[in-house]
């Protein structure tokens, strides 16, 4: 045998040691809404508008320790399975049996048992670890909550998203003449956050703070980018 006992008893133990891998926290939503699936195992559904993502509206399903992003239309390819969905999980769990209900690109709708019982599993395609786990309570409340998710998510795209996104403009525009001093992102980033200064928008309702706090990297970003282009500009002119 190659190799001496404790050598090789070593190299099963690294090989049975799994280190838990938490994935990077969501993203800050704008003026988002939170809908309880299961407070008690920290289930929710938030939506909101997401300045990581072009300032959509998103809708994230949390749980204790993960979460995934999905569009609306996914949410409405869960509505639309859900029949399915629902027989499948009331019917006994069998351990080795996996359902694959739905998937695109980006996101996976399938099965699975854990904790003795039947399981859907929303898992993100492209971003490691992002998943959540729903059981039959879980689902029966998110069937409960469909028509109050689809309200929030439509009242934020016609109405909050258009006004979010003419503030942050007006923002740059402030920022521009305030900060010209500033040439390094993570400087602005912190001078972006604390900006104290209620004649910044004058629209109401005022989303200043929350565009300051959840978009200030998109901000700093964006000031940079400006200034880098105005440069070469004013270079191609002479």
């Amino acid at each position: 045998m190659a190799g001496s006992i404790e050598d090789n008893a070593a190299l099963y133990m690294k090989k049975k040691t799994f280190t838990y891998v938490p994935p990077s926290p969501p993203a800050e939503l704008i003026e988002s809404t939170s809908y309880t699936l299961d407070f008690a195992a920290r289930k929710f559904i938030h939506i909101g508008i997401d300045p990581s993502e072009k300032f959509k509206v998103v809708i994230h399903v949390l749980s204790s320790s993960r979460h995934v992003l999905i569009t609306p239309d996914f949410m409405k390819k869960i509505f639309s399975y859900m029949g399915h969905i629902l027989s499948f999980i009331l019917d006994t769990p069998q351990k080795y049996k996996r359902v694959l209900f739905y998937e695109d690109y980006e996101i996976k709708l399938s099965s699975m048992v854990y904790t003795g019982e039947n399981m859907l599993v929303i898992e993100a395609k492209n971003r490691d670890g992002c998943r959540v786990l729903l059981n039959r309570t879980d689902l029966l409340r998110l069937q409960y909550l469909e028509c109050s998710i689809f309200e929030s998510y439509v009242r934020k795209v016609v109405f909050t998203a258009p006004l979010v996104i003419k503030q942050y403009e007006e923002i740059c525009v402030y920022l521009d003449k305030k900060c010209t001093h500033i040439k390094n992102m993570d400087e602005m980033i912190v001078f972006i956050k604390n900006i104290q200064d209620d004649l910044v928008v004058k629209f109401i309702p005022n989303f200043t703070n929350q565009i300051q706090m959840y978009a200030a990297e998109q901000l700093a970003e964006t000031l940079l980018n400006q200034r880098a282009n105005n440069s070469h500009e004013v270079i191609k002119k002479y």
